[in-house]
């Protein structure tokens, strides 16, 4: 919020000059009349007049950080910020501008210490605490974040915001109930708020309570209805509707107004369009190496790392330029370190604003840049809204289209993303001829645990899903409790650490006829301890219509097959295509009734289980999922594909597949 271009109406201290010298009184006056008319760069040479003058009034320096930061003069604006609250430590107006120019740099300790200076007299105000929690957030100091949105609602028990903040808040404490009763208050209060019907519908999933649901989608497509100004819409997160159901015109609808919303705020941020030249990535071309830029928050030890590593450290150098721009945190891990040496440059953009990475992007010359969060947690997809590189594409860590203008291409494979599908898509299909995921052939391969160590009967036929509980959705756990059913003395092993989502599971087997103790619960573990433990296991469940990614992957490199769903959306045809890329396409069915089936019968015909076990077994090395290799080869050339276009002048288009035969 941008404080007024006049003066305080709060009483100020004796001490705190009001008003310089007649000369730098009139430049202010100037100044805040060219502002009120829109002629910002007359304004901001009249405020620094005055500021020149009498360096001594605060006021003079809050409307001029006020009027550079309208002109997107961000550090300058902060410089005046400063001085504006270093003169009167009392005005939380000058505090609050100057966090809030902090905040938006990427700044949050810097901002966190200017909230903490503002004088103690000075009584703190709900914008105060919302901002407060706010930069905790972004320290996932999620606790302290609580607290400071409990203060606010105090103030405000109305307040949209501190109820939204509030809700994130409670789920990163795990306390998935409670944070969807915050996003339904939100969407009883606001029926219009898309965002708030999205997270309590998601927020309850977690918590595999499923006795809103009803309600919870009804609210949601009453929202969606009311989304008639696309200007007005709030942020939320397409990701969450994947688990919702498998409609992938509606995953598309939901992505394309939360990539215009993005696109609009970035843009108006950077205040100006987006790049229409990249001579720096065309000289490169030209000379025959191709610059690959990937973006992405996760370089760390995260699944999304795990599987692409390899891959970084293999695109042919005499080829490609490989560039990480990390814009998450450091977790100091072997994983880390190799992402950082797979790298031609690893470029730290934490600190960075989208405007000022996107600048840094173009200048490094990026061809294609390739977009590895989507709407996934601490996304940076504004970056893009920007066009720094001529080619952007999305790859691997989001099952869905972005629904943005800005991106050219998803890269999928046939079985992910048949050209048919090409509706549920903004972006233009790029096939790898096999699978679009790829493995590491250099990760552990462990030696199994034992039962006992995992709590599991040892002669018990064990069924078994590692995917998070918000994929868990009611009419898959009845399916699965049907299985139990037709599968004596059966056990459902889950990875479900929260004791309150054990309960409720617990319940709800409870009330289906299958007794507590047939469901068994899984902590979280080392990735070395989880991949020795799920050879335990005689089968994989998937779930639907978000199906295991790189748990499936997982799951079949240790050797345990994997039964699925296919579906329409990206998020259900995943672990289709990793089943195909190991020779078992037959273990994804098309109908839920065929996927009880099957489970049945490979329960409780051992012999056909045994084939599918001893072929990942025996094969693993051999089968195509894990050939880094070919995979590696196949990504350059389809990169090769995408620049090719651009340089020879041709737009986006549909790129199938070039060859499926097996090396």
């Amino acid at each position: 919020m941008s404080p007024a271009l006049s003066a305080p109406t709060r009483p100020q201290p004796p001490n705190v000059p009001q008003r310089g010298s007649p000369g730098a009184h009139q430049q202010w006056t100037q100044g805040v009349a060219l502002a009120r008319q829109g002629r910002l760069a007359e304004a901001a040479a009249c405020l620094e007049r005055a500021t020149r003058q009498s360096p001594h009034v605060p006021l003079y320096w809050l409307n001029l950080a006020s009027v550079r930061r309208k002109l997107f003069r961000s550090s300058e604006a902060i410089d005046a910020a400063r001085r504006a609250f270093t003169l009167n430590a009392s005005d939380d107006t000058a505090c609050h501008l100057l966090v809030e120019l902090l905040r938006t740099n990427n700044r949050g300790a810097e901002a966190l210490q200017a909230l903490d200076e503002l004088d103690e007299r000075t009584p703190r105000n709900a914008r105060h605490w919302l901002l407060r929690g706010s930069l905790l957030m972004t320290a996932q100091e999620w606790q302290g974040a609580a607290l400071a949105f409990l203060q606010v609602l105090q103030a405000k028990p109305a307040d949209i915001e501190a109820y939204q903040q509030l809700g994130f808040a409670l789920a990163n404490l795990r306390r998935f109930g409670d944070s969807a009763e915050c996003f339904r208050t939100i969407a009883i209060l606001e029926p219009s708020h898309f965002g708030a019907a999205v997270y309590a519908a998601h927020y309850a999933a977690w918590a595999c309570d499923w006795a809103q649901g009803e309600a919870d989608m009804q609210r949601l497509a009453g929202a969606l209805a009311l989304q008639t100004d696309p200007t007005q819409t709030t942020s939320f997160s397409p990701f969450c509707l994947l688990s919702m159901n498998d409609d992938a015109g509606l995953h598309r609808a939901a992505a394309e107004i939360e990539a215009a919303r993005i696109e609009r705020l970035v843009i108006a941020g950077a205040g100006r369009g987006a790049y229409t030249a990249w001579p720096r990535a065309a000289e490169a071309v030209a000379a025959g190496r191709i610059r690959v830029g990937f973006v992405s928050a996760d370089f760390r030890t995260h699944a999304t790392s795990m599987l692409a590593v390899r891959t970084f450290e293999r695109l042919p150098r005499d080829r490609f330029e490989v560039v990480l721009y990390s814009h998450g945190s450091d977790d100091g891990s072997a994983l880390r370190q190799r992402m950082v040496a797979a790298a031609d440059r690893f470029v730290d953009c934490s600190e960075m604003s989208a405007t000022e990475q996107a600048q840094a992007i173009h200048d490094d010359g990026i061809a294609l840049l390739v977009d590895m969060s989507g709407y996934t947690g601490n996304t940076r997809l504004g970056v893009f809204a920007l066009r720094p590189a001529p080619v952007q594409t999305l790859w691997l860590a989001y099952p869905s289209t972005l629904g943005a203008r800005f991106v050219d291409y998803v890269i999928g494979d046939p079985i992910l993303t048949p050209l048919e599908h090409a509706e549920d898509f903004t972006e233009k299909i790029a096939q790898l001829p096999v699978c679009y995921e790829p493995t590491d052939p250099l990760r552990e391969h462990p030696e199994a645990s034992s039962r006992a160590d995992a709590g599991l009967p040892e002669h018990a036929f064990v069924f078994a899903c590692f995917n998070q509980s918000y994929k868990i959705t009611e009419p898959v756990f009845s399916r699965w409790c049907r299985i139990l059913e037709r599968v004596p003395g059966s056990v459902l092993w889950l990875l479900v650490p929260q004791v309150e989502i054990q309960a409720a599971l617990r319940a709800h087997a409870a009330e289906r006829g299958i007794a507590s103790e047939r469901l068994v619960f899984a902590p979280f573990v080392t990735p070395s301890e989880h991949l020795a433990r799920l050879p335990q296991a005689d089968l994989f469940l998937d779930t639907f219509p978000y199906g295991a990614h790189t748990t499936c992957s997982d799951a079949l490199w240790m050797g345990l097959p994997v039964l699925t769903q296919l579906g329409r959306s990206f998020s259900a045809r995943v672990a289709a295509s990793l089943l195909s890329a190991v020779g078992l396409p037959e273990l994804a069915v098309d109908s839920g009734e065929a996927y009880e089936e099957l489970a049945v019968r490979l329960a409780t015909e051992p012999g056909e289980l045994a084939r599918v076990r001893a072929h990942l077994s025996e094969k693993r090395l051999e089968l195509p999922l894990f050939d880094n290799e070919r995979f590696t080869g196949e990504l350059g050339a389809l990169f090769a594909r995408m620049v090719g276009r651009w340089r020879d002048g041709l737009p986006p288009a549909a790129l199938p597949c070039e060859d499926r035969t097996p090396a």
